[in-house]
């Protein structure tokens, strides 16, 4: 190699223009966006789980979330969920909520977005696509959809009962057609 015969100064301009180049390409080279990641765990606490049967797995901070994941917080749980447009979900215990529908241009800041509440709560401070499209925005429990309208607002979802528990329990109606 041609490095002995320079002087040292030479060397060390030589040496010093190679880590600049090799830093220079490396900064330039973009790692891959992930196109299915609608948004990232904040916070995890207690139990957890991500994913439907049998897949579930348990998630962590800087996890993905993506459309169509469902999360299920236990007795002990609780998450904090950032979105791409900036919206924040945050669970409470013993709550199951599926992220049905979420696309989101960063560009034009319109999509769509609909959470379906399955049980307990979740507190909801919207993002870009709620500021610019509220009709765009929805919130489904097993008894009710919510169009939102506010930044900020907590849902909650009892789980249901059976009809057959209700029936047995509540049912007051002593007229003729319950023979």
């Amino acid at each position: 190699m041609f490095l002995p015969t320079l002087t040292r100064v030479h060397r060390t301009l030589w040496v010093g223009l190679l880590l600049s180049a090799s830093l220079a390409s490396a900064q330039t080279t973009k790692t891959p966006v992930d196109a299915t990641r609608m948004g990232s765990f904040k916070q995890v606490q207690g139990e957890i789980q991500l994913g439907h049967e049998p897949g579930r797995t348990t998630p962590a901070p800087g996890d993905a979330l993506r459309q169509g994941d469902r999360v299920r917080t236990g007795q002990t749980g609780g998450a904090s969920i950032v979105l791409k447009d900036g919206t924040v979900l945050t669970m409470g215990p013993n709550t199951t909520v599926d992220l049905s529908q979420f696309q989101f241009d960063s560009t034009t800041q319109s999509g769509n977005f609909v959470l379906d509440l399955l049980q307990g709560s979740v507190r909801v401070v919207t993002g870009l696509l709620a500021k610019a499209n509220p009709e765009r925005f929805k919130v489904r429990t097993p008894t009710s959809v919510v169009g939102v309208r506010g930044t900020d607002f907590i849902v909650e979802a009892a789980s249901p009962e059976p009809l057959s528990y209700y029936l047995r329990h509540h049912w007051n109606d002593h007229s003729r057609l319950r023979r």
